[in-house]
């Protein structure tokens, strides 16, 4: 006997996952659906060229909606009582609201995206909010004990997801509704969190990079939040919509404990291959410029996690474009365990080790993405020599929000000695005293 997750995009029904009482999983698109010219594939990995696709990329598409904490998984399987393995039955209970447009749904439960989208709501008061996030950082592991929807988030840290109302509340959809907005506490040992990941995304946007919308922000109760605007959602004037997106992991169907190049996950090349398959020549170019101003950035500002899931794609039609960027933080202010090297996630030209990459590094990745070795040195230059001044301009920013706290000072600071250190710009000149 085979199961069945009906998926749907922003309400529109696409197709069906299936698992065989075996386990093995599959995905088959609606013949009528795949032969529409305005189709969008549920994932790149599995072609509407195809009307059937087997276990491989199906279950790393499904893997790449779940969480990657382990006790997280180990709690949802608990409260729906299936197994932390299956991600078809996990998923069938709370894949309403997942990443992306795609909305799965067990046989017999119909989206009703696609009808009012009026929405029904359960909104919360400043104290139920600083209530949710509290339990948030008491039971990180598990990602709280709360029950606040039926969403599927994936990632290590803890989190929840929440609409915000015209009003600014913070509201739970008790319906298809989709939520607007992606809410991480910062949870010990990562007190600061919520300021190191504002001040990269914000040093990143004066860079000229595209990053997703962001604040910070202090519960009643005085935990502090880092909140990021859903870029797969849109409001359209009339309603919310999903817009589809899928990680680069998804992407090449590789599943998301090989996430790190280092472990036999995606690399520069790898990617570089992914893009240059693109029907769109206007996506395959503006694709590859974009990730290349990530990789010098994530090298620039120490960013030890831009690993394939940190990156994603938003689908629409036979269009991909590469998402803003998420998740960035820089680990300059923070010593390496046992004194080890700092690394990269995805090496470039063969090197992950921090310190022994530079420019040259960064234009054989340039090339390998099929860009000018010229220009692809001159924007590796900009965004290096660049990054002292935009970490000075990211400092401003979050001391116009949380005033003059040590951590922004010592994390501005921290990139400026390591951007000295690698010569990228120019040490302070002391001028002795006379007698």
């Amino acid at each position: 006997m085979t199961s069945e997750l009906h998926a749907y995009l922003d309400g529109l029904r696409v197709g069906a996952f299936t698992q065989s009482r075996a386990g093995a999983l599959g995905f088959e698109y609606d013949d009528q659906y795949r032969r529409s010219r305005t189709a969008t594939p549920m994932s790149l990995s599995m072609p509407l060229a195809r009307q059937v696709h087997k276990n491989a990329p199906a279950r790393a598409y499904l893997r790449g909606l779940l969480p990657d904490s382990a006790g997280r998984l180990r709690e949802l399987a608990s409260e729906y009582h299936v197994s932390e393995n299956n991600p078809f039955a996990l998923l069938s209970h709370i894949g309403r609201d997942a990443v992306g447009a795609v909305q799965l749904l067990p046989e017999g439960e119909d989206s009703d995206d696609a009808a009012t989208r009026t929405g029904r709501l359960q909104e919360h008061s400043d104290e139920d909010f600083a209530s949710l996030i509290r339990d948030l950082i008491a039971n990180a592991a598990t990602w709280g004990v709360r029950r606040a929807g039926r969403w599927s988030l994936p990632g290590a840290q803890p989190k929840t997801a929440l609409f915000r109302t015209v009003e600014g509340m913070w509201a739970t959809p008790l319906d298809s509704t989709p939520t607007t907005h992606i809410i991480k506490p910062s949870v010990p040992p990562y007190s600061e969190h919520h300021i190191v990941e504002y001040m990269t995304m914000a040093a990143a946007r004066h860079l000229g990079l595209v990053v997703a919308e962001s604040e910070m922000a202090t519960t009643s109760a005085g935990d502090n939040v880092f909140i990021s605007r859903r870029y797969d959602r849109a409001f359209t004037g009339e309603r919310w919509a999903r817009l589809h997106q899928e990680d680069l992991c998804q992407a090449l169907a590789v599943e998301p404990d090989k996430k790190y190049q280092s472990d036999g996950g995606p690399g520069v090349g790898k990617i570089a291959d992914l893009f240059r398959g693109l029907p769109n020549g206007s996506d395959r170019q503006d694709n590859s410029r974009r990730f290349f101003d990530a990789l010098a950035f994530n090298l620039a500002a120490v960013g030890t996690d831009a690993h394939a899931k940190n990156y994603s794609l938003l689908l629409d039609g036979s269009r991909a474009t590469l998402a803003p960027l998420y998740d960035l933080g820089t680990h300059a202010p923070y010593p390496s365990p046992e004194g080890q090297p700092m690394k990269l996630a995805m090496s470039l030209d063969g090197e992950y080790i921090i310190d022994r990459v530079g420019e040259n590094a960064l234009q054989v990745a340039g090339r390998r993405l099929g860009l000018d070795p010229d220009e692809a040195l001159l924007r590796a230059r900009e965004i290096l020599r660049g990054i002292v001044s935009a970490f000075d301009q990211a400092a401003a920013d979050a001391n116009q929000v949380l005033g003059r706290v040590p951590t922004i000072a010592r994390l501005r600071d921290a990139i400026a000695d390591n951007a000295r250190g690698r010569g990228w710009v120019a040490s302070p000149t002391v001028v002795p005293l006379g007698d």
